[in-house]
C-alpha cells in the first residue's frame, strides 16, 4: 500500500491530476456560463434530485463553485481546500448520476453546457475520476509542487533571512 502511495503522490503524478483537474473544471464553468439558467439551473432541475428552490441555487451557484475551485486547484492556491472541494463537487455528482440512472433515466448530464452532450452513463465514470483525483490530491504531500502557495510561502522563508542580511 506504501508503494502504491508513493506513486500516486509523486510531485509530478499530482501535479498532472492537478492541471487536469483544474482545466475540466474551468471548462465546465465557462460553458456554463453563458447561461446559466439552461445549461446549470435547468439541468440541475431536470436531475428531480433536490427540491425546486435547492435545485435552483445550486444550479446557479455550480458555475462558479467550479470556476473558483479550478483555479485555485490548476494555480495551488489553497490546494488542500480547493481539492476537497472539487472531489466533493465530483462525488455530488456521482450521487446525483447514481440516484438518476438508478430511476431508469439516462439524461444528458449537463456537464459541458451545450458545447458537448454527455449521457450520464458514460459522465458517471468522470464524475468518480473527479473525485478520487480532488482527494488524491488533497492528500498528496506534493499538492503544492509548483504552485503559487509554494512560490509565496518560498518568498516569506526568505524574508528573515534578508532582514538578517540587512541588518
Amino acid at each position: 500500500m506504501r508503494t502504491i502511495l508513493s506513486v500516486i503522490h509523486n510531485k509530478w503524478v499530482t501535479l498532472v491530476l492537478r492541471i487536469l483537474l483544474g482545466s475540466l473544471f474551468i471548462f465546465g464553468a465557462l460553458v456554463k456560463l453563458p447561461d446559466i439558467k439552461m445549461n446549470s439551473v435547468n439541468v440541475v432541475y431536470e436531475y428531480g434530485v433536490l427540491p425546486v428552490g435547492l435545485a435552483t441555487v445550486f444550479g446557479y451557484l455550480l458555475p462558479f463553485l467550479e470556476l473558483a475551485a479550478g483555479i485555485a486547484i490548476l494555480f495551488g492556491v489553497l490546494t488542500r481546500l480547493a481539492s476537497l472541494g472539487g472531489g466533493l463537487l465530483g462525488l455530488s455528482f456521482a450521487i446525483g448520476e447514481g440516484i438518476v440512472l438508478s430511476q431508469g433515466r439516462d439524461i444528458n448530464c449537463g456537464c459541458f453546457g451545450g458545447v458537448i452532450d454527455t449521457m450520464m452513463s458514460a459522465t458517471i465514470y468522470l464524475s468518480i475520476v473527479m473525485m478520487a483525483a480532488g482527494f488524491l490530491i488533497c492528500t498528496s504531500p506534493n499538492r503544492n509542487f509548483v504552485s503559487i502557495t509554494s512560490l509565496v510561502f518560498n518568498k516569506l522563508k526568505a524574508i528573515p533571512k534578508i532582514l538578517k542580511i540587512i541588518s
